[in-house]
């Protein structure tokens, strides 16, 4: 009778495998779109790629003897291959490939995750994995054996007990998650008898944990004992004088320091009182000195004017002068005619 074979494979390295292959078509078609592509003609373009992807690894592990890091390889490889002359030119970044990635899980008929995920399966199984490194090998006489051997095979996948742990890995590796699992709930790294999930356990150390140490809530008058959490009401229970002793100790620093407030106080009041009274007599000089300034607009007004009166009777007595001056030319002329 023919044997029969486990056909259990590592769910880790085909869910990688995957999540590569997705990854590989994002690219692909951002190498290949332009500015007027839409993401019906994008989707359209994945479902393409994802055939002649599959079709060119295929061809690539009929060419030898293969192995996982050849799978990646040939994979990378034929992603480079659709960059065009405008790739870069239309945006080929990371954030664009995420887009596209998003694109196709939102629109399964491109390529469905089913079909993914099976074609994960057979390029390890089938075509890369040719040492053995993520798959089960062995055969078996009966279905008996094979069911026996499948409850316990090293790539069963199974997963995680742990509640809320969405992670699945093969059976092998369950000593190793449980290790790392942020899920799984342990005792108090602290050893105060609390279970905590691994992940929150940072935040149950800083805060609730009765065995972290704290400062004694007098720290602040002079009390440098430190404790754990759990001991902090012994701790003020014993030393109670102390404690006390610091609290008149502050009381008598805080009512000094009242003391010297007040006096500053008063100091600020006095000094601005004199201040007042100067500016009381600062304004009392300046309305003096605007006065004084009026009385003087009004006599360099009447100044003006008893000069104007001035400049007037000037004119007049020059006027007066001219005609004299006229008068006596002419009879001085009359004389001299007079004489001859």
């Amino acid at each position: 009778m023919e044997g029969r074979a486990c056909d259990h494979v590592c769910c880790s390295t085909t869910s990688n495998v995957a999540s590569t292959l997705l990854n590989a078509v994002a690219r692909a078609v951002v190498h290949q779109s332009s500015l007027l592509s839409t993401d019906s003609s994008k989707i359209q373009q994945a479902s393409k790629f994802s055939k002649e992807l599959e079709d060119a690894l295929v061809a690539d592990a009929a060419q030898g003897k293969k192995k996982l890091t050849d799978l990646l390889v040939a994979i990378n490889g034929w992603s480079e291959s659709k960059k065009g002359l405008m790739s870069g030119v239309f945006g080929s970044s990371g954030d664009a490939v995420k887009e596209v990635e998003q694109l196709l899980l939102d629109h399964d008929e491109a390529w469905a995750e089913s079909e993914r995920n099976k074609l994960a399966i057979n390029l390890v199984k089938k075509w890369y994995d040719t040492d053995n490194k993520a798959h089960c090998t062995e055969t078996f006489n009966g279905d008996e054996e094979l069911f026996e051997h499948k409850k316990s095979c090293p790539w069963l996948p199974v997963s995680c007990p742990n509640a809320g742990c969405p992670a699945s890995y093969s059976l092998h590796a369950r000593e190793k998650h449980e290790t790392k699992c942020p899920f799984k709930v342990i005792e108090c790294s602290f050893g105060c008898g609390d279970k905590i999930a691994r992940k929150d356990m940072s935040l149950h150390t800083s805060t609730a944990c009765s065995m972290r140490e704290v400062k004694c809530p007098y720290h602040g008058l002079g009390c440098d004992e430190k404790m754990r959490q759990g001991m902090v009401t012994e701790h003020l229970c014993e030393n109670v004088d102390n404690h006390l002793r610091m609290l008149y100790a502050e009381e008598a620093k805080l009512e000094y320091r009242v003391d010297e407030i007040e006096r500053w106080a008063r100091a600020i009041h006095d000094d601005d009182e004199t201040r007042r009274r100067g500016i009381s007599a600062i304004d009392t000089a300046l309305l003096t000195l605007e006065t004084k300034h009026l009385d003087l607009d009004k006599d360099h007004s009447a100044s003006k004017a008893h000069q104007h009166k001035l400049e007037g009777r000037i004119r007049e007595l020059e006027s007066i002068v001219k005609r004299q001056a006229s008068d006596l030319a002419a009879l001085r002329r009359l004389v001299d005619g007079l004489r001859k």
